[in-house]
């Protein structure tokens, strides 16, 4: 008699379905990685900017100048909010996927759960039908003897 796992497709698309969620998570956090890279970027430029402009003041640079790179500092500041806003959208997507992978794990695990008492429950079958043959020989050759 050969085992066989009544849910066993469910459990396999469970643990699919766990891959599936873990190479998203995956991607998400490579998301967030490249925003906070980008982030960390333009930070250096604007720091680097500002470096400029303090500078050349020192030295006496024309007003139009100063505007110019004021103007660029704004547009790198405008860049940096859209990318925190970027990120925040990007961990919510996160929380979201982790909290799927959670509750496919969960049932995955059920499903190993219910197949593991289901195994043995089978070999406990199993056993007691091999001790009913072992009476049945034993019971024919006494019988036979007698």
């Amino acid at each position: 008699m050969k085992y066989k796992f009544r849910f066993e497709k469910i459990l396999e698309i469970k643990q699919k379905l766990e891959e599936n969620k873990k190479i998203e998570i995956n991607e998400i956090n490579n998301e967030i990685g490249n925003i906070k890279l980008q982030i960390e970027k333009l930070n250096g430029i604007k720091e680097t900017k500002n470096h400029q402009i303090k500078k050349n003041m020192n030295v006496g640079t024309s007003i139009n100048e100063i505007k110019l790179m004021n103007g660029f500092i704004d547009s790198i500041n405008i860049k940096i909010r859209n990318l925190f806003e970027d990120l925040k959208l990007a961990q919510n997507k996160l929380d979201i996927k982790k909290n799927e992978y959670i509750q496919v794990t969960r049932e995955k695990k059920t499903f190993e759960k219910i197949k593991e008492k289901d195994i043995v429950k089978f070999n406990e079958k199993i056993k007691k039908e091999e001790e009913k043959f072992v009476d049945q020989i034993v019971t024919f050759k006494h019988s036979m003897s007698n």
